[in-house]
């Protein structure tokens, strides 16, 4: 049973007396408004909280704006949701649960807290892809729909039966049911709001595993539909510091179409137990999760996390390869797999570092997507690259490298089974000289903080610039900018600082790359017809520095 606090006394008959009193009440706070004596801050930030209990089930209590978040009271479940998509290019939300509850209680009501919030932009953001989609390719949705529920199925009967001994399925179980949370938490914050708007069952399964559609397209219905175009980057350069350890940076960007930048800051703070068993099961080892995602997502979709335990960090990037060798999609099985989305946020929550990460990762994957993944454990400077094809999984420790070159420019290029990588030492030099000049740009003219994030922006790109080098193109890659004009290309970067101390900076920008002069993207000059409903007109933001609250 679902309960909400906040609009329960439109529905209660109250005396004359109590009415009268209310309404001096309001004429003394206008006339004490009208000389600044008492204000009520609009901040833009609305936090809510869920109580549950055996006999009455859940409940949701809306707090407003203005709260003083620190001291927001648990129960099973509080958030906060700040509305700053015109303002930064980024909304945030952090949610928070409590380990005293059941894990699966605590599942739901992160779930209802994030879809009763974020009702309005899930919504939008639903309208601008999936509907835009499947009015566009009616036939191809239905197919993946169906695909979405006919996996579903099997994976959470799976999951029921294996959760109590198995801490993966456990994981797999939970991310269902905060999805089921979500989907309730929108309905009801819908009705709440007298809206009439509609969204099937398996288009919250849409959106929650939108990361792994593109691929599935291509092996389920043989279609470019959503073309081959979605590569982003990852760079890592070690920064050196007068007296200091070195400063290791690692930036990420994400190519997508533009209709997506509708953007969700999330930080994931859940008590969730290793094993279901009692109260006296472990802790998963991961504490928090922070990430750049999208409404209705409960994972990245972009790949890029910060995951923090009790003294430790582990920062995971991942980009989406183009593989070649299309006989590598005879490995797939993909609906009886656990899909990507659930799968990585498995693994974020039981790592206890990048080895142990990609061992989750490698659980049913035989299913449906191909990644290169970059893990940076920062206090010990560990960093693992893995390559994750379709039945295949490759791990390979690459800290040595890194020490002896400084750099780690990756990219989502397969043929067969090589990573296309410039890390400095190649195997075979003579047919990667282009790299190594690269590589060779990358550490004489990246130094500092601010070098990285010109970089990682696409103002100094020109330094990047070799013969045939295609590479570098991927950091200033502008679909309105091309000689046809397309509505894809970079939608954001991310930033992360770190040294042995652990993360020293956590920094992201919305909004497609500007170049030196360029102007900002706008949608008015650009792409009006596009729906883009929800998102600023122009993208000319700033970066911006979550802080969160609740530690």
């Amino acid at each position: 049973m679902l309960k909400v606090v906040g609009a329960s006394w439109l529905q209660t008959r109250i005396s004359s007396y109590i009415l009268g009193a209310v309404a001096l009440l309001g004429i003394g706070a206008i006339i004490l408004g009208e000389y600044g004596l008492i204000s009520v801050e609009k901040d833009g930030t609305y936090s809510a909280t869920v109580s549950w209990n055996h006999k009455g089930g859940y409940r949701i209590d809306f707090w407003g704006q203005g709260n003083d978040l620190a001291n927001i009271r648990l129960n099973a479940a509080r958030a906060y949701y700040k509305t700053g998509i015109f303002e930064s290019g980024w909304s945030i939300i952090e949610i928070e649960t409590s380990s005293k509850y059941p894990d699966t209680v605590q599942a739901y009501a992160a779930g209802l807290l994030e879809g009763s919030l974020t009702w309005q932009i899930i919504h939008h953001h639903w309208h601008n892809t999936v509907n835009a989609v499947c009015e566009k390719w009616a036939d191809e949705c239905q197919k993946l729909m169906e695909f979405l529920r006919e996996n579903t199925a099997i994976v959470r009967e799976r999951a029921e039966r294996l959760a109590a001994t198995d801490p993966f399925w456990h994981m797999v179980r939970l991310f269902y049911l905060q999805l089921d949370g979500l989907e309730a938490g929108w309905r009801f914050a819908v009705r709440r709001s007298r809206q009439t708007v509609e969204m099937s069952k398996e288009h919250f399964l849409w959106l929650a595993m939108a990361a792994d559609l593109p691929d599935l397209e291509r092996a389920l219905i043989d279609s470019d539909s959503y073309r081959e175009y979605i590569k982003g980057m990852i760079f890592l350069k070690s920064l050196s510091r007068e007296e200091l350890g070195p400063l290791v940076a690692i930036g990420h960007t994400t190519s997508a179409p533009y209709a997506k930048m509708l953007r969700l800051l999330k930080k994931y703070t859940f008590g969730y137990h290793v094993l279901p068993i009692s109260k006296t099961s472990a802790p998963v080892p991961s504490k928090s999760i922070i990430m750049s995602s999208y409404p209705g997502a409960l994972s990245s979709h972009d790949e890029f996390y910060l995951i923090q335990g009790e003294s430790r960090e582990l920062i995971v990037a991942g980009t989406p390869l183009t593989v070649s060798n299309h006989s590598l999609w005879n490995f797939m099985n993909a609906k009886n797999q656990v899909m990507s989305s659930v799968r990585v946020m498995a693994a974020n929550r039981l790592a206890t570092n990048g080895h142990s990460w990609s061992r989750s990762m490698s659980l049913q994957n035989a299913a449906d997507v191909a990644r290169l993944w970059i893990t940076l454990e920062p206090r010990d400077n560990v960093i693992w690259l893995i390559e994750q094809l379709p039945g295949l999984i490759r791990t390979t420790d690459i800290s040595k490298k890194f020490t002896n070159t400084d750099v780690l420019w990756a990219i989502g290029e397969v043929h067969l089974s090589e990573t296309n990588m410039a890390i400095g030492e190649n195997e075979e030099e003579d047919d990667d000289e282009t790299k190594n000049e690269l590589v060779a740009r990358l550490q004489n003219n990246i130094t500092t903080a601010e070098d990285f994030r010109r970089l990682i922006r696409g103002d100094s790109h020109e330094k990047l610039t070799t013969e045939n080098d295609d590479q570098s193109q991927i950091l200033t890659n502008r679909g309105s900018l091309k000689k046809v004009d397309l509505p894809f290309g970079i939608i954001d970067t991310k930033i992360i600082l770190a040294d042995a101390d652990g993360v020293a900076n956590f920094e992201a920008t919305s909004g497609p790359i500007m170049l030196g002069s360029t102007q900002p993207f706008q949608w008015s000059t650009t792409f009006p017809n596009v729906s883009h409903i929800g998102q600023p007109d122009v993208f000319d933001f700033d970066s911006v520095i979550p802080l969160w609250v609740w530690l």
